[in-house]
């Protein structure tokens, strides 16, 4: 099994709530759907289109924080009406939630040679079809490819493991105390997280992700992992 892992990051990034339309409240990371419509653009594939490339789980994403989480809040001024907006229409101020610098790894597996094997290659060549942004179409970002690795799956490991990615609560067993404590980690844990969508770009499903706010890895039980050929240990989801 082989994965690619390449950074991703901007000034600012906003990845909506996925109960409403519009949130003034943003993820501390990208969703996986986003992630879906990240690797879309570089591609090129049509926004109404590029969810039949993700269905099944024919996809399996990690993260890996490069830089701390730090939270901004701006006051933006939203329109307040549908459609081509008139001198005289009213706007919305309102106070949205952004992530300051956000930097990101991202490790990507696909079924589908012919998808993963044209990722690959663009972003070797540093090539995007369409412009990736970081959430909202607004928020430009940057990416770069780092390397492919051989990923193997541990499964039931019987004992604490470093974590360098996020971790899905479904993949969680239990802290390893002790060292958490030592090292001074901050865990948080991010709810309402969307994981799959359908083709009518429907949540199907959802998660609790677990991560540290200041990047450091996290000391865990946990039901698998992958382990890479660099001797990282992730989850993948």
């Amino acid at each position: 099994m082989k994965v690619l892992a390449f950074d991703i990051w901007g000034e600012l990034a906003h990845y909506k709530k996925i109960y409403a339309t519009t949130s003034a409240v943003s993820y501390c990371l990208p969703t996986k759907t986003s992630l879906y419509g990240y690797v879309g653009a570089i591609l090129g594939l049509e926004k109404n289109q590029y969810l039949n490339y993700f269905q099944n789980k024919e996809c399996l994403i990690g993260i890996q924080l490069l830089n701390p989480i730090v939270m901004q809040r701006i006051n933006i001024n939203l329109r307040a009406v549908l459609g081509r907006m008139k001198q005289s229409d009213n706007r919305k101020p309102t106070m949205m939630e952004f992530v300051y610098q956000p930097k990101y790894r991202i490790y990507f597996y696909h079924k589908n040679l012919e998808t993963y094997n044209r990722l690959k290659e663009n972003l070797i060549e540093k090539c995007a079809i369409y412009t990736p942004s970081m959430g909202l179409a607004s928020l430009i970002s940057n990416f770069e490819f780092i390397d492919e690795f051989g990923a193997t799956l541990i499964e039931e490991p019987n004992q604490s493991i470093k974590i360098d990615s996020v971790i899905p609560k479904s993949q969680f067993q239990k802290f390893d105390i002790e060292v958490l404590g030592k090292y001074r980690t901050e865990i948080i844990e991010q709810s309402m997280y969307s994981i799959e969508m359908d083709l009518e770009r429907n949540v199907t499903e959802r998660e609790d992700i677990i991560l540290e706010r200041k990047t450091k890895s996290i000391y865990a039980f946990l039901n698998q992992y992958y382990q890479l050929s660099n001797g990282t240990n992730i989850s993948l989801f």
